[in-house]
């Protein structure tokens, strides 16, 4: 019984779809198309004139252009070259001229007007000199005596410039002993530089000498002496030491020393 049921459903699909098929294929067709034109057909009764056909307008022929070259873009990119930048350049400098004094008849001479005086700015022989400042270092020494014994004297000097046309020279005295007994004397110390001449006073000195020979101070001066910018001079210098006493079984009345010094400037 089924069988029979789904033999049916199965005829009824077939012949429903060769209807569709049969509606489908006579529902399609076309007129058939006319070749030639369509002729003027005269409508009895119809008294105007048949319209002519109008000629077919041709179509415009289209001339064929040359078709573009096409060139693939290129993948390197172009080489630049540098452009120097060129600056202007600095503006040179002018020179301001030196303007020329006129000459002036009522005018002396520069030479005329400012001497050239020795010992200043000028040597004697006209030639100009260096001016050496106040304080200026010209020197230094040691005068010694000599008695023969280990009882002696000795004077330090040393100069600088004082003034423009002046030095001073400082002389220290002093006594080289081993032992030594003295007693002090306002006088007793005479010291001579250049033309100046002072005495001073001595100490009173008491060494037992047992630690070996000492130097003792006695005195000191210092002297202003002439000695102008250019100038070179050699000044005397003499000490005198009033001992008056014995040292190792000699007597000595005095100790002396000096002698001269170079001073320039």
């Amino acid at each position: 019984m089924k069988n029979n049921r789904t033999t049916a459903l199965l005829m009824l699909l077939v012949f429903l779809l060769v209807a569709a098929v049969v509606i489908i294929f006579l529902t399609g067709e076309k007129a058939p198309k006319q070749d030639g034109p369509i002729e003027n057909v005269t409508i009895p009764g119809d008294t105007s004139v048949p319209a002519e056909t109008p000629a077919p307008t041709p179509e415009p022929t289209t001339v064929p252009t040359a078709a573009p070259t096409y060139y693939p873009p290129s993948t390197v990119a172009p080489s630049q070259t540098a452009r120097p930048i060129q600056t202007a350049a600095p503006p040179k400098a002018t020179p301001t001229p030196t303007p020329t004094p006129s000459a002036d008849v009522g005018m002396l001479p520069a030479e005329e007007l400012i001497p050239a005086t020795p010992g200043s700015d000028t040597g004697s022989d006209g030639t100009p000199t260096v001016t050496v400042p106040v304080g200026t270092f010209l020197g230094s020494g040691i005068f010694h005596s000599d008695t023969g014994t280990a009882l002696n004297i000795r004077a330090e000097w040393s100069a600088s410039a004082s003034g423009e046309n002046t030095a001073d020279v400082t002389v220290t005295v002093y006594v080289d002993s081993y032992s030594l007994y003295t007693t002090a004397s306002p006088e007793a110390l005479n010291i001579a530089v250049d033309t100046q001449y002072v005495s001073l006073a001595s100490p009173a000195i008491e060494y037992d000498g047992t630690d070996g020979q000492r130097i003792t101070m006695i005195n000191s001066r210092t002297f202003t002496v002439s000695l102008g910018a250019g100038e070179s001079r050699s000044i005397p210098v003499q000490i005198v030491w009033n001992y008056r006493g014995t040292y190792g079984e000699v007597y000595m009345d005095t100790i002396e020393c000096g002698g001269s010094i170079s001073l320039s400037r």
